[in-house]
């Protein structure tokens, strides 16, 4: 495309996404679009499109500017290579596809000098140091380790005096985002999902009454939430995430929940001395009849070596119903002692860093959702905040101790 064409939509990134990409963009989006500033944040509910503007603004700027480096950083190399296929999808379906020189599954460069490469943050960072950068986008910033931010993405913004963009749903308040989100540096976006006119009132009142008020007001009223009380705080639970690894022969924990709260199961693996939690599956507490079915499917996909039930109330009858069904299933009465050793190892194992979480919002909701405070007797007693689920997160800790508990993993085992 003859660069004289793209000066027109040098200075405004929403235009260029509606004439030239065929967008059609909401107020929002556009105002976003067209922020000149060196550091812009968006805190957005779910479904307001972040990856749309990211994308958008990833390659607007790479065809503006010549020579140019677009970092897309997210928490995994999944994310942040799903971000950069929006991007060639946009441009194999406009003019500019003749302005290609190269595309792979992480890059594009383009004939005009400018690249935009994806690239997982990792705990440490140490896959994105040594780049120079005119553009860093940052997806699902408040997942990303902080001191990944600060130490390894802004420092390579100083040699190009570069701009930063971060977009993500809220967490805590300890992390950077909500330091930025709370700054006069950055020019701050405040995005609930109502503002979507293709979302309905009725959808957010079914999702508030099926996830929690507490969980509604982070993901789609882009409300920070404080988790001061937690027992998984989110600064640990960040520190665990990664792209589990799929495998066969998982380890399964299942919390069959109650009558206001989901019936859930998490399976768990070991691959290079680490566990891995590839799958997990909830749905409102019902007929288990009807969950055990799904889990009876789910077996004949991933053969499941052990399912871990939560014998405590109804699950003896559910324990039985899977043994006829002919399930590996086995019992675990959680007392208020067992349940203190149950998530402790599980925390135990989180900060040694020995777990590799999948970036699931309900997985990391219901973890951080528990809360303790000690008892006379020196033990913990554990509940989880209103509005929230915890169980997952129970389902979770059934199938990490029944893993370390089997013999079947490398890891040293912890006492029961």
């Amino acid at each position: 495309m003859r660069e004289n064409l793209l000066r027109l939509w040098a200075g405004d990134a929403a235009a260029f996404a509606e004439d030239l990409l065929g967008l059609t963009l909401h107020p929002y989006q556009a105002k976003i679009l067209r922020d000149s500033s060196k550091r812009v944040l968006v805190c957005g509910g779910r479904q307001v499109g972040k990856s749309l503007m990211a994308a958008v603004k990833s390659l607007h700027h790479a065809l503006t500017h010549r020579d140019s480096t677009t970092l897309i950083i997210a928490p995994t190399h999944r994310q942040s290579r799903n971000l950069l296929s929006m991007v060639r999808r946009m441009v194999e379906a406009a003019a500019i596809r003749r302005s290609v020189r190269k595309i792979t599954g992480v890059k594009v460069e383009f004939s005009n000098g400018s690249r935009v490469l994806a690239l997982p943050s990792g705990r440490w960072g140490h896959g994105i140091r040594g780049y120079s950068a005119d553009l860093v986008i940052l997806d699902e910033a408040a997942f990303i380790p902080e001191e990944v931010i600060t130490r390894a993405v802004l420092p390579m913004l100083s040699a190009r005096d570069g701009a930063c963009w971060m977009l993500s749903t809220p967490w805590d308040r300890r992390h950077f985002f909500y330091k930025a989100y709370s700054s006069r540096v950055w020019s701050v976006h405040r995005v609930p999902s109502y503002l979507n006119p293709m979302i309905s009132r009725e959808f957010l009142e079914e999702q508030k009454e099926m996830i929690g008020g507490e969980r509604f007001r982070a993901e789609y009223l882009a409300e920070f939430v404080d988790d001061g009380g937690s027992y998984f705080p989110m600064t640990l639970l960040r520190r665990c995430l990664g792209d589990p690894q799929p495998m066969r022969g998982l380890t399964v924990g299942y919390d069959p929940g109650g009558r206001e709260s989901y019936a859930a199961a998490v399976g768990v693996g070991e691959r290079d001395g680490r566990i891995h939690v590839p799958w997990h599956i909830w749905e409102r507490s019902g007929s288990y009849v009807k969950f055990d079915l799904r889990l009876l499917e789910e077996y004949r996909r991933w053969r499941f070596r052990k399912i871990i039930v939560d014998e405590t109330g109804i699950g003896g009858p559910i324990l039985e119903h899977l043994r006829g069904l002919g399930l590996p299933a086995r019992g675990e009465i959680l007392t208020e002692q067992r349940r203190g050793r149950i998530l402790g190892n599980l925390k135990l194992l989180m900060e040694r860093g020995l777990i590799i979480l999948p970036d699931s919002p309900e997985l990391l909701t219901s973890l951080n959702s528990i809360e303790y405070e000690a008892t006379w007797r020196g033990t913990y007693r554990f509940s989880h905040r209103r509005g929230t689920y915890d169980d997952l997160a129970y389902a979770l800790a059934l199938a990490v101790w029944g893993l370390r508990r089997s013999g079947e993993t490398i890891l040293e085992p912890l006492q029961a």
